[in-house]
């Protein structure tokens, strides 16, 4: 005895994405705190990824090993020094990197952000996909080197966004629902 045929599943079509209502764009001072309070969280780990590493350094026998191959290599002792800044300069990059990544793929917002009440999205106002979060993060290095210009942008333009905003395509939005003495919430534009 066979079971008798089962009815094929509801076809659904997929409803229009919800555009995210928020507040307000967030201005310079607050996303200012809660850089100040991410670089501090990005600064405490590297040191102590600098202890850790010089603990794993000092007890694993591993000085002896680089003594022994930089015997080897006579010519990287001049260098030894900027080697060495060169280093730790990368390792700071690279926790930067996975850290604003991270938690803007994940949640939209840093630590700091979310300690102020902001959330990085899209322009239409939907999540960063992690491509877009990490895209964002490298834009940093756009916004930083001509006297943080970049960031002096946040002042002018009228939907309070950064270089490295305008390159990733994103908006900082205050996050909070009972957002002091702002505006009524808002629909954000289409993402190009």
């Amino acid at each position: 005895m066979t079971a008798p045929p089962l009815d094929p599943p509801p076809v659904v079509s997929d409803p229009e994405p919800a555009v995210l209502q928020f507040v307000g764009y967030a201005g310079f001072a607050s996303r200012l705190v809660a850089m100040v309070v991410d670089l501090l969280i990005v600064s405490i780990t590297w040191i102590f990824w600098g202890f850790a590493l010089t603990f794993l350094s000092q007890t694993s026998g591993i000085n002896g090993l680089l003594a022994f191959v930089n015997s080897f290599f006579n010519w990287i002792i001049p260098y030894q020094n900027l080697l060495s800044i060169l280093l730790e300069i990368s390792t700071l990059l690279l926790i930067a990197q996975l850290y604003f990544t991270f938690f803007y793929g994940f949640g939209g917002a840093t630590i700091g952000k979310y300690l102020m009440g902001l959330q990085v999205v899209r322009r239409n106002g939907q999540p960063l996909s992690l491509a877009r979060a990490a895209l964002r993060t490298l834009a940093y290095l756009v916004s930083t080197p001509l006297i943080y210009a970049g960031f002096i942008n946040i002042l002018i333009d009228d939907r309070r966004r950064g270089w490295h905003d305008l390159l990733a395509g994103t908006v900082v939005v205050h996050s909070w629902r009972d957002y002091p003495d702002g505006p009524e919430s808002f629909e954000l534009g289409e993402d190009v």
